[in-house]
């Protein structure tokens, strides 16, 4: 329960039967631990924690757990901007309750379409005539869904559809995109991110509008669905460049794949994209923009490749990445790199940055510092993508002597890279000055499509056909053997393609949790069409030999069907699992 919740508590006994109520060994309860009425009302103290709620006389006597959350929200991709993917305010969840037989499943909600975006949650929201704690889903087929996140009922505050099809707008085909990755339709691919304080919810909506192709920024009111003032605008750019042989460089709505998750800082919003497919017989490229998040204004515009191709930005639906000093971390795959002179500003015909780690400003999209591997050309002619994983911000100080403020992002080789926020050290031709440039152990080529995750010291990640890893830093870096990652602990499972994006729940005292979805069954990727199941697995995090939960161990438990590279939101004792058609919540038995 949250901080402004209250919960009811029932006895067995006979109606009318006279019990002592407590809140840890207190009659009635106080301040800090909570107050209990005599009729089992419980209303939680302001701070977090966990209580017992008593009820006894001389015949009867029985006892709950109850856990408080201060927890407000998870609303950006991945739990925070600094891409970790910590919750730390977790405390019903412990590796006790989840591993003691009473978490599974408890109900599931129909979607109108595949979500491959990350849902999102907000506590203590005045909607429905209460307050009540929501969760937000978006659909490929251009929805929009506020579920109460407790209700089993799947009480939904509203729902918004983008569409109109008898007016002819309808989402756009994945066959129309030239490409199969996808189960049929791009409607809302990336995660959205929400301002809890305007009570807005961002988000990149593609339409097909009798034969025309958009793409739209929509700024919903989080209480009823409608649009903010100045919502929704076409996204729409040009920059200079020779890259489609001519003078400029015009945004595709169509050939641009709107993947990663957007960003909300500064009082802008940040959107990336990458192509469809990789496809080379239509024009596309990396492409950042901000836009102001009142006025919905274009304030930016940044193109990775503007005289040459390719540089999409994707990182497996990650989103770019800030640190404490508010700069803004993305890679970008395969495609032209030029600025050899490392010169910033880059200046055209030089300032293409296919393959390359960056620093842009998140006001004006200027490269502020990046990082480009010697090898860029080669791994770019055989599509060996950096951009194809996601980036963490460790936290400020855990680095190495010299270099104490890092980020690690992954590759599609399985090349986890540790680099210095403060100097990035451009390129070289003959040397590759990172802090750390290492493999993952037991790595196939093309097998990383996924995003780190950090609690603790520890750097959790994963493979294709290999199961997940925790790497545990000493003395600011991870242990190596031969630039081969030595692994603190790994699980008995392995995942195939794609591996998971790890989540991470504890509270401030520990009782920590690795939470990861098998999305094999997609029904995109592994070998067939046929889609199953994604498997919810949950692994202590001091030892990921440790496996607490497998909703594949009960048929009851069995989630939705999967899509790739969603991941799972944990919110107040619960997991939330959105994948094709439905949103499955986990959770501990009443």
């Amino acid at each position: 329960m949250t901080l402004l919740q209250t919960q009811q508590f029932t006895t067995s006994a006979p109606t009318g039967t006279v019990l002592n109520w407590s809140v840890d060994g207190v009659a009635g309860g106080n301040t800090t631990v909570g107050t209990v009425s005599n009729v089992g009302l419980y209303t939680p103290p302001a701070t977090a924690g966990t209580h017992t709620v008593s009820a006894a006389n001389s015949a009867y006597t029985g006892s709950a757990k109850v856990a408080v959350t201060n927890l407000t929200g998870v609303t950006t991709y991945h739990n925070d901007v600094a891409r970790t993917g910590q919750n730390l305010q977790e405390y019903a969840l412990t590796p006790t309750t989840v591993s003691g037989g009473t978490f599974g499943k408890r109900w599931s909600c129909p979607l109108d379409g595949a979500a491959y975006a990350q849902p999102l949650y907000v506590a203590n929201l005045s909607i429905g005539g209460g307050t009540h704690n929501v969760v937000f889903v978006v659909t490929m087929n251009d929805s929009i869904y506020a579920f109460d996140a407790d209700n089993p009922g799947c009480v939904t505050y509203w729902q918004v559809s983008l569409i109109n099809p008898s007016a002819g707008i309808t989402t756009q085909s994945s066959a129309g995109a030239s490409c199969n990755d996808v189960l049929s339709q791009y409607g809302i691919n990336g995660t959205p991110v929400i301002d809890p304080v305007a009570q807005t919810i961002y988000l990149v909506a593609a339409t097909t509008e009798n034969g025309t192709y958009y793409q739209r920024l929509h700024a919903l009111s989080l209480i009823n669905g409608t649009e903010r003032a100045n919502s929704p605008v076409p996204i729409e750019a040009t920059v200079p460049g020779d890259g489609s042989g001519g003078t400029s460089v015009t945004f595709n709505a169509l050939y641009e794949n709107q993947r990663t998750g957007l960003v909300l800082t500064g009082g802008g919003v940040i959107i990336a994209w990458a192509g469809h497919c990789d496809s080379k017989v239509n024009p596309w490229n990396g492409w950042v923009m901000r836009y102001d998040a009142t006025s919905l204004a274009r304030t930016a515009v940044f193109n990775a490749t503007p005289n040459a191709s390719d540089g999409g930005i994707w990182m497996s639906g990650a989103a770019p990445a800030l640190d404490s000093e508010g700069d803004m971390f993305l890679s970008t795959g395969n495609g032209t790199f030029d600025d050899t002179s490392n010169a910033l500003p880059a200046l055209s015909p030089n300032n293409d940055f296919g393959q390359t780690f960056l620093n842009l400003s998140p006001s004006t999209l200027a490269v502020q510092d990046f990082y480009t591997p010697s090898q860029n050309a080669a791994w770019s002619q055989k599509d060996l993508d950096i951009s194809a994983g996601g980036i963490t911000v460790l936290p400020d100080g855990v680095g190495p002597s010299g270099h104490p403020n890092v980020l690690v992002g992954l590759d599609k080789q399985c090349h986890l890279w540790m680099i210095d926020r403060a100097n990035m050290s451009g390129y070289s031709p003959t040397a590759d000055n990172t802090v750390q440039f290492l493999t993952l152990p037991d790595a196939a080529e093309y097998s990383v499509h996924n995003s780190p995750a950090y609690w603790n010291g520890t750097v959790y990640a994963a493979v294709n056909y290999g199961p997940l890893m925790a790497m545990q830093l000493s003395n600011g870096e991870i242990p190596e053997s031969g630039e081969i990652a030595l692994l603190a602990s790994q699980s008995a499972e392995t995942y195939a393609y794609p591996p998971p994006t790890p989540m991470i729940s504890a509270s401030p005292s520990g009782g920590a949790i690795v939470w990861a979805l098998n999305n094999n069954a997609n029904g995109t990727d592994n070998g067939s069409t046929a889609l199953g199941p994604a498997i919810l697995l949950a692994y202590d995090a001091t030892n990921l030999g440790t496996t607490l939960y497998s909703s594949a161990n009960l048929a009851a438990d069995a989630g939705g069907n999967a899509v790739k590279f969603t991941l799972p939101v944990i919110a107040n004792g619960h997991v939330y699992v959105a994948g094709a058609g439905s949103l499955t919540v986990y959770g501990l038995a009443p």
